[in-house]
């Protein structure tokens, strides 16, 4: 899911849930929203893991579930992860060799596509969602194909505050998507004054 905007609905309960787990009702009241539209942007905030059912409240018909954010909804609050990431990279490409950060970002790629569950299918399949997981990162994926490769290509690149100064921050997400797709894929991104993503995968 793309950096939300906490002004908006979805941002306003994803808020509300950071003084502590609420029920629906308490959510509606204390936004001035109907329960239904609570409901619907709960939906989301769970289906993004960004809040999650985390117990029930006893009511006078019947208990009524609790929703709390989760640690990467609180994620979305913070402005240090990213100028604590960008300098973690200066001391790291510091202190490696470059053929170490490399190993070190692919390690990381891989790890993080843990995260998520693999899918199944044909190779286009899993491209095809493998696009929608960069979607969902902030990414604006594309999937074209030319002489038996698939390539993944994107407009926006969802690391780009950080592979604009350190370019080995692209091995992430090239092991990740790898990772995910269960095929290696090689890095064609453009730099310069119109960067974009690019991945490519052998069919």
């Amino acid at each position: 899911m793309a950096t939300i905007r906490f002004t908006s609905p979805i941002g306003r309960v994803l808020a509300q849930l950071r003084d502590g787990p609420k029920t629906v009702d308490e959510l509606a009241a204390s936004l001035r929203l109907t329960p239904n539209a609570v409901r619907n942007q709960l939906r989301k905030l769970v289906a993004t893991n960004l809040a999650q059912v985390s117990g029930r409240r006893a009511g006078v018909s019947k208990p009524s579930a609790l929703y709390s954010i989760t640690l990467d909804g609180e994620i979305q609050f913070s402005t240090l992860y990213l100028p604590v990431l960008s300098q973690f990279l200066r001391v790291a490409e510091g202190q490696c060799s470059g053929k170490q950060l490399g190993t070190f970002m692919s390690r990381t790629g891989r790890a993080l596509a843990q995260r998520y569950p693999k899918p199944s299918g044909t190779l286009r399949h899993r491209v095809d969602a493998a696009q929608k997981l960069l979607k969902s990162f902030g990414g604006i994926p594309e999937v074209d194909s030319r002489s038996g490769v698939l390539i993944i290509r994107s407009a926006g690149c969802p690391l780009s505050a950080l592979t604009s100064e350190h370019p080995a921050a692209c091995r992430i997400l090239q092991a990740l998507l790898g990772e995910y797709i269960g095929r290696p894929a090689r890095i064609c991104c453009v730099r310069g004054d119109e960067p974009h993503c690019c991945f490519e995968v052998q069919s």
